[in-house]
């Protein structure tokens, strides 16, 4: 695949972008998203296509890829910058979710008034999850500051506890 070429000149490419992971059923790619003045997370709530760039491709035009946030289980952006903390209208709740092969557990950020439940995919389709800890089909596991979840690939979210 000549869209996965590495080389000096493209690591220096790629290295100064700040790297994303899109997790699929059947993929992990990691590379860079192109910048829209969006969150991640705000992109896929409407819906919009992924413009994305593979690690080690160069940043031609034949080389970014759209993928379709219907194909997405998860996305886990790049780290923040400065940690945010949710507005005084919500508060932080623990839970735990399969989507796909995997196993999410971290905190939700609900509004005072909501439940962690599998109902919060009839209000919205992505659900971002913090201080995630990813466990594998295999069994590792990995922590990761935030993870986006396609809440239509999700069994939950359910409460820890």
């Amino acid at each position: 695949m000549p869209w996965l070429r590495t080389g000096s000149q493209h690591d220096t490419l790629a290295a100064e972008r700040p790297a994303v992971r899109i997790f699929t059923a059947d993929l992990e790619l990691r590379g860079a998203i192109a910048p829209t003045g969006q969150r991640v997370t705000d992109i896929l709530l409407r819906g919009q296509d992924l413009s994305f760039l593979p690690d080690g491709a160069q940043p031609d035009p034949e080389a970014w890829v759209l993928v379709a946030p219907a194909d997405v289980l998860f996305v886990v952006p790049p780290p923040l910058l400065s940690p945010s903390r949710p507005p005084d209208r919500y508060r932080l709740v623990e839970a735990w979710m399969r989507v796909g092969a995997y196993r999410l557990r971290g905190s939700i950020h609900l509004r005072e008034d909501a439940e962690v439940g599998p109902h919060l995919a009839d209000h919205q389709s992505f659900l971002p999850i913090t201080a995630v800890t990813i466990e594998r089909p295999d069994g590792r596991e990995e922590a990761v500051d935030v993870a986006i979840v396609n809440l239509a690939h999700a069994d939950g979210p359910h409460p820890v506890g």
